[in-house]
C-alpha cells in the first residue's frame, strides 16, 4: 500500500470520528452536562448535546438520548444511588442560522439582505431524574414504581443502564468513556434481561 493510500484512509478515519456523536463533558462541539437542583437533593437535571451536523440528523436522535441516559445512569453511581426514575423527558433538534455575509437591500438601507446563510442542526436531550439508594424489591417489580409520588413510572437500575449502552454502542475498555469497573461491580443481565435492554427506551410516564 503506497502512502497515498495510507493519508487517505486516515483522512477518512478522522472525518468519521469527527462526524461520530461521542462522549464526553460539554465543550463547543456538544457533549454531557448536569447541574443537581438544590444542594442535597436526589434530583438532577441532565442534558446531551449532540455534535452540530450541516443537515437535519434525524437518525441519531436516539444516540443522543442513549448517552443522555447513560450520563444520568453515571450520576446516579457517582452520587452514591442505585437507581432513578425518569420524571420528565425532551429531545429536538435545534436549528442555528448563521449569517456569512451581508448586502444592503434594494428597498431601502436599512434592511439587509442574506447571502450565503449557513445552518446547522444539533438534537439535544435533557432529562429530570429523581435518584435512590435502594427500594424494596415489592416496590419495583418489573422494573415499575409500585406506589408513592412516581406510582408507574419506569425505574431505572444505574449500573444495568451503563453496562448496556456500553456495549450497545461498544465504548467499553475506557475507549469513549470511563471504564465501567469504577462503579465496582456491575450486575450483568441474563440473556433475557439483555436482550429486552438491547434499546433503550425513555418511556412516557403518567401524567
Amino acid at each position: 500500500m503506497d502512502w497515498f493510500k495510507v493519508i487517505v484512509i486516515l483522512c477518512f478515519s478522522i472525518f468519521l470520528a469527527s462526524c461520530t456523536t461521542g462522549y464526553r463533558p460539554l465543550n463547543d462541539s456538544g457533549g454531557y452536562w448536569e447541574e443537581r437542583i438544590e444542594s442535597t437533593s436526589n434530583q438532577f437535571k441532565i442534558g446531551y448535546d449532540g455534535n452540530k451536523w450541516h443537515s437535519d440528523p434525524v437518525n441519531r436522535k436516539e444516540r443522543v438520548i442513549d448517552l443522555a441516559l447513560l450520563r444520568s445512569a453515571e450520576v446516579a453511581l457517582e452520587n452514591g444511588f442505585k437507581y432513578f426514575i425518569i420524571i420528565e423527558s425532551k429531545a429536538y433538534t435545534e436549528k442555528t442560522s448563521l449569517l456569512q455575509g451581508s448586502i444592503p437591500s434594494n428597498s431601502t438601507s436599512s434592511r439587509l439582505k442574506r447571502i450565503n446563510a449557513s445552518e446547522t442542526y444539533q438534537i439535544k436531550a435533557t432529562f429530570t431524574t429523581v435518584n435512590y439508594g435502594d427500594i424494596a424489591e415489592n416496590l419495583r417489580a418489573n422494573n415499575v414504581m409500585q406506589s408513592g409520588e412516581f406510582k408507574g413510572y419506569a425505574l431505572y437500575k444505574a449500573d444495568l443502564v451503563v453496562y448496556t449502552i456500553l456495549m450497545k454502542y461498544n465504548m467499553s475498555n475506557n475507549k469513549l468513556s470511563p471504564n465501567i469497573e469504577r462503579y465496582g461491580p456491575i450486575s450483568i443481565p441474563s440473556s433475557r434481561q439483555a436482550q429486552a435492554m438491547e434499546t433503550i427506551r425513555v418511556p412516557t410516564n403518567p401524567k
